[in-house]
């Protein structure tokens, strides 16, 4: 048991040692133990696996960078429809003003942290394991863990190979989950690519033209790399989380996921199925992207045991615990991992002890406030402004509460654990991308069913005239342009606070504003605190991530000074 507990507390620093600036380096520096050493230690991959997760909320240089949460807001507020309606203090107010210049250095050292480490330990397995040789040669277990040709069995897998195999297969989620995201911030759409309406990019007609980010895998680490093009991206993600999820299928049966901080079967393919919808462009004769988001989306609806929050329910989970049976995949705070204000709670929930309660307060979009139907209760998720403090109005405090202060807003009563935990991936996402997905393949009927098991739960149960308003609403989905702006809507108000908004503006916004007569342009609310009204328009360049400049010190293929112009 000591050396367990060992193995962890030293995989957690081998992680925690890594410089964003150097992930080129294979090992950490420092006052480690040597390699031999550590690869001799009982639960080595586990331990450091461990790591690697621990990345996912671990705070940064300043209290506005906590991991991936701190991704979720910066971009949600940068896309508009979450107002920042006060800048007392300063946090997130550059994302109010749509400057992601100051952010970039951030997002490339995040998501090419966890590159390097899930890296460091595919290739720490490989050199432990020789279940990587078998699976080449015989390939994965046909029946349990053995793999039979016709009746013979002509290789069994041990439970250590699954082991093994299983966090390898955590490795490559975590790798797709990093170059899906690198993907989507630093490369134009594919549909921007194809119309050449981004004001600083070219016409440009194929993915294989455009170049992304660097690919870095567990079999070439030790020298740094040209960028990649967005095709050869898309095509690692591709087979990073395919293979994942095959992964998953032979091996978790041996060993099955220990917590949601683990990502599995079902979060490979949420992020898979997110991937083929953002890789897919609306006017493109090659349906293939969405019909596989499709596919993947619907296979993760019907095979995972997770399941939309009832309407019943809208108002009491908080989005605050990992045992809510729609979270996916999320993370536990405890005494031993929080990072008070430096978190998701310590900056958006005005029941906790945060910047939202002192002033600083995130809001809803008034303008998208104003858009929610009378019969969507997920209106009640934002403060009405009615009662209590105007500072808070529009403020999320029926979606995102303390477990320990779910109501008061009073000085004494504020919760100061800020110990509520963190959401990744609930399955309403399955439901929207199936939706989404399902309408680019014109296969509107499919659309609305998919849209429609989502909003049947959100119909809100305390109006006497909301049943008759929503199938009202359903009749209108038939006009294929009303379906889309209702699957846009849906986007924006249920992923709300969690990470989607910006990626949906780019995919979305452009289409549904050319439907729209000049005075109903979609603009941001009132209530910013920075370019309030002001029409938005998902071309705009500083929706495009510039790679840092401190990557050309380091990375003598790249040249910073010219990214943004190719």
């Amino acid at each position: 048991m000591k050396k367990i507990i060992l193995s962890l507390i030293i995989g957690l620093g081998l992680i925690l040692s890594s410089c964003s600036d150097k992930f080129l380096d294979q090992y950490p520096q420092g006052s480690m133990i040597m390699e031999s050493q550590y690869l001799q230690l009982d639960n080595v991959l586990a331990g450091t696996m461990t790591g690697v997760y621990s990345l996912l909320y671990q705070s940064g240089s300043d209290q506005a960078y906590y991991g991936q949460r701190s991704i979720d807001l910066f971009t949600d507020i940068c896309s508009g429809d979450v107002a920042l309606t006060n800048h007392a203090y300063g946090w997130y107010y550059t994302d109010e003003q749509q400057q992601t210049r100051g952010r970039t250095s951030y997002f490339w050292g995040y998501f090419y942290d966890i590159i390097h480490n899930t890296n460091n330990v595919m290739a720490m397995a490989r050199k432990q394991s020789e279940v990587f040789d078998a699976i080449a040669k015989y390939g994965l277990p046909t029946n349990d863990l053995a793999v039979v040709v016709g009746t013979d069995t002509v290789y069994r897998y041990t439970e250590e190979d699954a082991k093994v195999a299983v966090i390898y297969a955590q490795c490559l989620t975590m790798r797709g989950y990093c170059y899906s995201n690198l993907a989507r911030y630093y490369c134009p759409t594919p549909e921007e690519l194809i119309h050449g309406t981004n004001k600083t990019y070219p016409q440009v007609t194929l993915m294989a033209d455009k170049k992304c980010v660097p690919i870095y895998t567990e079999l070439d680490m030790d020298s740094a790399r040209a960028r990649s093009s967005l095709k050869e991206v898309y095509d690692r993600i591709e087979m990073d989380l395919t293979d994942a999820i095959d992964y998953f299928k032979a091996f978790q049966k041996y060993s099955p996921r220990q917590n949601k901080l683990e990502v599995d079967i079902n979060v490979a393919r949420g992020l898979l199925a997110y991937a083929y919808l953002s890789k897919g462009a609306p006017s493109n004769t090659n349906k293939e992207p969405y019909q596989k988001a499709l596919t993947v989306a619907n296979d993760l609806i019907i095979e995972s045991p997770y399941t939309i929050i009832p309407k019943e329910d809208l108002y009491s989970t908080g989005f605050n615990s990992v045992s809510s049976n729609s979270w996916i995949w999320g993370s536990q705070t405890t005494v031993e991992n929080y990072t008070g204000l430096a978190s998701f709670w310590g900056h958006v929930d005005i029941h906790c002890y945060s910047y939202a309660w002192i002033g600083d307060t995130k809001a809803c979009d008034e303008n998208l406030y104003n858009s929610i139907p009378s019969w969507d209760g997920r209106k009640g998720w934002f403060n009405d402004g009615k009662t209590g403090n105007p500072t808070f109005r529009l403020a999320p405090d029926k979606k995102f509460f303390s477990s320990k202060n779910p109501t008061s807003t009073d000085q004494d009563d504020l919760d100061r654990e800020w110990l509520n935990d963190n959401v990744y991936m609930r399955i309403e996402l399955a439901y929207l991308i199936a939706a989404e997905a399902a309408y680019r393949l014109g296969d509107y009927a499919t659309s609305i069913v998919y849209l429609a098991r989502l909003t049947a739960d959100r119909v809100d149960i305390n109006s006497l005239t909301a049943d008759a308003e929503y199938a009202a609403w359903l009749t209108t989905l038939s006009d294929p342009n009303e379906l889309l702006k209702a699957i846009y809507y849906n986007w924006r108000i249920e992923l709300w606070g969690e990470g989607y908004a910006m990626q949906t503006m780019r995919r979305l916004n452009p289409e549904i504003q050319a439907l729209m007569l000049e005075n109903d342009k979609i603009k941001r609310g009132g209530n910013h605190c920075a370019k309030g009204g002001e029409q938005i328009d998902a071309h705009e360049i500083w929706y495009t991530f510039q790679l840092p400049s401190s990557e050309s010190r380091y990375n003598p293929w790249i040249d910073t000074k010219t990214v943004s112009l190719e």
